[in-house]
């Protein structure tokens, strides 16, 4: 029975991805935007294709059917960016080009592109760069969609352990989102990845422990969780440091702060 319910699940499964991807169906997606100096908003985010009105570009549709990139309308990058606004209470501004049938994004949160002439807003789907406009890029069931402020072309993936006990090493790894290349030198809390990518980190009391990898040349991770619980060893006589809180992180026979 258990095995029968999981199969018909994964075809249910599989037949609302198809399904989503040919009609216009709402779909879920994750949204994050990146700002310049901090993550501006990070969440799942219920989307469709849809009508989209900016400030500088007026009302136009932004559906994928957009300068002919797909047949039928469907739920599309620049959707759930507008769509993330509203959760998110932020704005946005894009400037529309007709040649293209589509948006320039021109700001985020008060944040403006091309600032220096180098930085702007990035579109990085699934950790790929886009190759079309936001209006013309169909998104699928739990897509990752990345709006990023960023003159580089690397985006950092921080994995690993999801759970520690209290004074339990736990070995994280930074890649590039793209290629999975270990990334050396990125800085996760306050400790850093070494050649192979890792991060040993050791945490010295109970909760969520909301973790991101960075680096000068990249665009940041998303937040990795990690969460610590009691260890029942430690009250059997087994000393910790003594000087510690709650966002410091043991490693390398140190306390880091």
């Amino acid at each position: 029975m258990t095995r029968f319910t999981l199969a018909l699940f994964s075809s249910l499964l599989a037949s609302l991805v198809l399904a989503a991807s040919a009609y216009n169906f709402p779909t879920l997606v994750r949204v994050r935007i990146e700002g310049d100096n901090d993550t501006i908003f990070d969440r799942i985010v219920l989307t469709r294709g849809h009508s989209v009105k900016t400030a500088s570009g007026g009302r136009h549709h932004c559906d994928g059917t957009n300068n002919h990139a797909q047949p039928v309308p469907g739920p599309t990058a620049t959707a759930a960016l507008d769509d993330g606004s509203r959760i998110g209470h932020f704005t946005w501004d894009g400037t529309w080009f007709p040649e293209f049938e589509d948006y320039f994004v021109t700001t985020i949160a008060g944040v403006p592109a091309v600032q220096n002439n180098s930085e702007f807003w990035n579109l990085i789907l699934n950790y790929r760069y886009a190759p079309v406009g936001g209006c013309q890029l169909r998104v699928k069931l739990f897509d990752e969609v990345l709006f990023a402020y960023s003159a580089v072309n690397k985006t950092l993936k921080l994995s690993g352990p999801r759970q520690t006990r209290i004074g339990v090493p736990v070995i994280l790894t930074v890649t590039d989102g793209e290629t999975d290349a270990p990334v050396a030198g990125a800085v996760v809390g306050h400790e850093m990845s070494d050649v192979d990518g890792h991060v040993s980190m050791a945490f010295f009391s109970t909760g969520l422990k909301d973790l991101k990898a960075e680096k000068s040349d990249a665009i940041r991770s998303r937040r990795h969780l990690v969460e610590v619980i009691p260890n029942p060893s430690l009250s059997s006589g087994v000393k910790v440091p003594e000087i510690v809180d709650s966002n410091c992180a043991y490693s390398n026979s140190k306390i880091k702060h």
